[in-house]
């Protein structure tokens, strides 16, 4: 019987896909694999994402690619674990934000039908429209899972992506927002001043000072100070936006370490004093990152979703595949008081294999 789910995911990091099959509970990883996006591709996407410009063509091409890869990654997952496919009741596959405009539009491409067609399973995608299209942020979308994992238990669960988003669970209460940007401002200048996609183990940001006047600016910054619910993502948090707070002269390891500081603040912000915290995401192979968050919540006992039974690295993958599996019951997916949206909706779009 087909009781298992398998779940895709990328975040706005463009680094590639974390793919994994849980069980029906969708608690269990029986299996996961990290996929790292071709170099082409990833070029592809950077270019798509920074210029947001295009031609239809092209537009549809890398579309094609990305859907392609998505489904050689549920492949290569279920042949590299010997799982047999028919155990895989659908694929919840999040596809790769390209743009993101709170309560207006928000697209990720790689399309379902592709993946379903290629894999011989049903698949949904386009989970966020639905939301959005009911006047909902159409983000984040995880709290619905944080809170089936955590079982009732009361805890705050942060993602650290490109973009940090932040779920806080009182008994039955559910708050969730993006905090704003953990990794995407970070790896954006490790690519600029020294051509890596990221600062492995916070090496490089260990090495500068925080320049406190550039921190007290951009912690100035009006999407910091917002009500939630809220939502933002790199259209917003870029290399751009970054450059109206840099000084005139500056050493790029001091940059770095401030924008660390950046992130870790308003992160921390977020957590309820003494609540108890679980951290997950890419963001975790930053170690500094996670020191200074706890650092800026000394009340709070911060762990990781390990302890929860989900590794870090797949939490995201696990949340959509859980995703799929209340778009096949036809259970709401979305969470109002997390997106804003008017009501509870059905989210996903089901592409039959």
């Amino acid at each position: 019987m087909a009781d298992n789910y398998i779940g895709l995911m990328s975040g706005t990091s463009l680094d590639g896909v974390d793919a994994v099959v849980v069980d029906d509970s969708c608690t269990k990883v029986i299996a996961n694999a990290y996929f790292p996006y071709p170099e082409e591709l990833k070029q592809n996407l950077l270019n798509l994402t920074k210029t947001q410009q295009t031609n239809l063509s092209d537009f549809a091409q890398v579309d094609i690619q990305v859907a392609g890869f998505f489904a050689n990654c549920a492949n290569n997952l279920l042949a590299n674990n010997n799982i047999d496919k028919d155990s895989i009741r659908a694929i919840g596959s999040h596809g790769q934000t390209i743009f993101h405009l709170p309560a207006e539009y928000s697209m990720q491409i790689g399309h379902g039908a592709i993946i379903a067609e290629k894999t011989g399973i049903d698949v949904v995608s386009d989970f966020r429209m639905a939301d959005v299209a009911n006047f909902g942020q159409g983000a984040p979308l995880t709290p619905v899972y944080h809170q089936h994992l955590l079982g009732g238990n009361s805890a705050v669960v942060i993602n650290l992506g490109g973009i940090c988003n932040a779920t806080i669970i009182n008994n039955d209460e559910v708050v969730g927002f993006d905090t704003g940007p953990a990794n995407t401002l970070i790896d954006n200048w490790m690519r600029k001043v020294k051509n890596i996609d990221f600062d492995r183990d916070g090496i490089f940001s260990r090495s500068g000072f925080v320049l406190e006047d550039m921190l007290d600016s951009m912690l100035n910054d009006e999407y910091f100070a917002k009500a939630y619910p809220k939502s933002t993502g790199p259209e917003y948090f870029n290399l751009k936006w970054l450059d109206q707070y840099l000084p005139q002269s500056y050493n790029d390891e001091d940059v770095a370490r401030t924008l660390i500081e950046l992130s870790s603040i308003t992160i921390a912000q977020s957590i309820p004093q003494g609540a108890d915290v679980y951290l997950c995401g890419g963001g975790m192979h930053n170690l500094f990152l996670s020191e200074r968050i706890a650092f800026f919540a000394p009340h709070s006992e911060v762990s990781t979703t390990n302890d929860l039974g989900v590794h870090v690295d797949f939490v995201e993958a696990a949340a959509f595949a859980y995703l799929a599996k209340l778009r096949l019951e036809n259970t709401p997916g979305n969470l109002p008081s997390v997106t804003g949206a008017r009501t509870e909706k059905i989210l996903g779009a089901l592409h039959a294999a």
